[in-house]
């Protein structure tokens, strides 16, 4: 027989700590960088669970009420404890990338600290197809296309960055198409990247 103790502990785990996992895990489809140490990350679990059932909290007397039939129970409570916290981790996720609640507070004369760590991971986190141009610490220049299969590395620990099209670049800062050529570069490589909003060519020819 099995024991009720240890079934009862993992409804627990279940209620109290799931919600809050699932909430980080979506949101962090959304945004890079820091993430919390395994060590410490189940008190933020329950603390973000916590809160979701205060929102939901109408919900919890609704789904407590069900009795038949037993299916219906069974996909209410797992609304509850998978579905809505990953509505809510996709709607915290959201307004992480478009900015939107730190826009409200600023227009309000609040200047909060911004939850993306570092200005790599703003800017490619958010990047649409652009030209760059990636100086090295030793004034090698790079000019390429950044489009859907360039990567940027959202690791703290392995920046890099993978550009799909590489152009050759001359002292009048032109650009030339290289061919089929892709470049892959580490950031401790780099000095700065320069962006330039992607517009179609009619050559082969760029000038920046």
């Amino acid at each position: 027989m099995p024991d009720l103790m240890y079934l009862e502990n993992i409804y627990l785990i279940l209620l109290f700590f799931v919600p809050g996992l699932v909430v980080l895990f979506v949101r962090s489809q959304f945004v890079t960088g820091a993430k919390f140490p395994q060590s410490a990350a189940l008190l933020p679990y329950l603390a973000i669970s916590v809160i979701y059932y205060a929102i939901a909290f109408p919900l919890i007397d609704f789904v407590v009420a069900i009795d038949e039939p037993i299916y219906a129970k069974i996909l209410a409570w797992f609304s509850l404890v998978f579905a809505g916290p990953a509505v809510l981790g996709l709607v915290l996720g959201i307004n992480i990338q478009k900015d939107l609640f730190r826009r409200l507070l600023q227009r309000c004369g609040l200047n909060p600290v911004h939850v993306i760590p570092t200005a790599w991971d703003w800017k490619f986190g958010n990047m649409t197809e652009q030209w760059v141009l990636v100086t090295l610490k030793d004034g090698t220049r790079f000019a390429g296309f950044c489009g859907s299969a360039s990567f940027m590395s959202s690791d703290p620990a392995e920046r890099d960055i993978y550009i799909q099209q590489v152009y050759d670049v001359d002292d009048d800062n032109n650009w030339s198409s290289s061919g089929e050529k892709a470049l892959l570069i580490t950031a401790d490589e780099v000095r700065t990247i320069e962006f330039w909003p992607y517009v179609i060519q009619e050559s082969q020819d760029v000038q920046r």
